[in-house]
């Protein structure tokens, strides 16, 4: 009884070291060196905590475990970004950029070097080869349809790394879209849509034709420096593990077809929201200034606190908070963009539609073109802020009444408070026709499923068609 009871005490001891000390059985067919053919290095700890969690408020008191690895190093902007993704960078970002995160046993380490956090380079936006367009072509800039496929696949790729999946998301982003950092870009835009045709089916048709890849994952298991060893023992050989992860491209364009449905079923309502708001504008201008000059306010308090309430986001907030069912990673962000492009929209088919009308020199036409083509970089294209759409509204109602000649003769008083109102009519008239399609998004769906139904049909192998007839037969 008395050496059963030490043999079990030898034997729990021994489990606390190999707990402790990090002792692990590793198969010798597993490759001590690290492999030249690798595609991606991780950080150290990488197996362990793949995409560690926000910060918890509640538990700020508490002790920091320094089993774990630390979390990613923060931007050094410290501000949130406008995806919503926060100001903390993401295992994505990591294995996109190389950027490696040290662990608490480095961080130990007086010679240890942290390596700064490197943000990875912006994606490019739409040419703004489009404003010499727009005036005669229904351009595919201002297609709600394209904005509803880039915030698709943002959104999914977000869904990717909250799923701890970031090599489909790094496949997509690098290899399929080669963009830079997509999940961090908020605009309405993006390149890679001018660059697969313009169309909103071109990036999920030509991902499905993608055939099959596999990504090959090496991390390090045991070594120096990692799994509580010195990195500074000469004895500890290193030890990698390689991970081979799949990448079935159909698969993901199948299910970025669900998220894009999810989005458009948002949009229904969020348009409405976008209409609402709309239709406030201009009796809060009007009220706005009505309540200045009672006051005896002057220009100045009226360019900075703005010449209405921007109720359109409070709205958006109240919705998306009392929903029943959970949003889309970034509804917000969706519908500041959607804002913007809206209002972008309803710009060109005033345009076009007074060009069609022969009023291209009539002196509001000129001024709106004019006002509009100057300043569509800083409001509507690349990376943008929120609010910019309401920014846009504003300047144009706070811009003081002048009298414009043109080249060919004639000239006029400009009405900037017109051009406004104008605008904001023909957006309503722009968001109702949104509604409409995005309430067919899972009808115009129809097409791609055939071609993804047709791809996998195809991908069987002849072999394995000829091997289970001859089984029947």
């Amino acid at each position: 009884m008395m050496l059963a009871s030490r043999a079990l005490q030898a034997v729990c001891l021994l489990s606390s070291l190999s707990n402790g000390l990090g002792f692990t059985m590793i198969s010798s067919s597993i490759n001590s060196k690290l492999p030249s053919s690798i595609s991606s290095k991780l950080s150290m700890g990488y197996l362990d905590d793949l995409s560690p969690s926000q910060p918890n408020n509640d538990e700020e008191n508490s002790k920091p475990d320094n089993s774990k690895p630390a979390p990613p190093i923060n931007r050094p902007s410290g501000r949130l970004v406008p995806s919503g993704r926060g100001p903390l960078g993401s295992y994505l970002d990591a294995v996109s950029s190389g950027n490696l995160t040290p662990t608490n046993d480095q961080d130990d380490d007086d010679q240890s070097e942290s390596v700064p956090y490197q943000p990875l380079p912006k994606p490019a936006s739409w040419t703004n080869t489009y404003l010499a367009n727009f005036l005669t072509d229904d351009d595919p800039r201002t297609d709600i349809r394209n904005l509803l496929t880039q915030r698709s696949i943002q959104s999914f790729m977000r869904l990717l790394e909250e799923c701890r999946d970031p090599h489909s998301a790094k496949w997509i982003q690098e290899d399929f879209l080669q963009t830079g950092n997509l999940l961090d870009f908020h605009g309405t835009g993006a390149k890679f849509i001018e660059q697969f045709g313009g169309t909103w089916d071109s990036p999920l048709l030509e991902m499905i034709a993608r055939p099959k890849d596999r990504i090959i994952v090496s991390a390090k298991r045991r070594g120096r420096g990692h799994g509580g060893w010195s990195k500074n023992n000469p004895f500890l050989e290193e030890r990698w593990v390689e991970i081979p992860i799949d990448i079935d491209p159909a698969n993901l364009a199948f299910r970025i077809l669900s998220v894009r449905e999810q989005i458009a079923n948002e949009w229904v309502k969020d348009l409405d929201i976008l209409m609402d708001a709309n239709d406030q504008i201009l009796d809060s201008f009007f009220e706005t200034n009505r309540g200045r000059r009672e006051a005896g306010g002057n220009v100045g308090m009226a360019m900075e606190s703005g010449s209405f309430v921007r109720t359109s986001m409070n709205m958006m907030n109240d919705i998306s908070r009392g929903a029943v069912t959970q949003s889309s990673p970034f509804r917000r962000s969706n519908f500041d963009l959607m804002y913007n492009l809206c209002t972008q929209a309803a710009i060109h088919r005033i345009l076009r539609e007074r060009k069609a009308a022969f009023e291209e020199r009539e002196v509001s036409f000129i001024f709106l073109r004019d006002y509009y083509t100057g300043r569509a970089e800083e409001y509507f294209d690349g990376e943008l802020t929120y609010g910019r759409a309401d920014d846009f509204i504003d300047d144009l109602l706070q811009t003081t009444p002048s009298v414009l000649s043109p080249q060919g003769g004639g000239g006029g008083l400009v009405d900037p408070v017109g051009a406004a109102e104008e605008i904001i009519k023909m957006r309503k008239v722009v968001a109702q026709e949104w509604k409409a399609l995005m309430e067919r998004v899972s009808e115009d769906h129809t097409g791609v499923r055939q071609a993804l139904f047709s791809s996998q049909m195809q991908r069987d192998s002849p072999q394995d068609v000829k091997n289970s007839s001859s089984g029947f037969q």
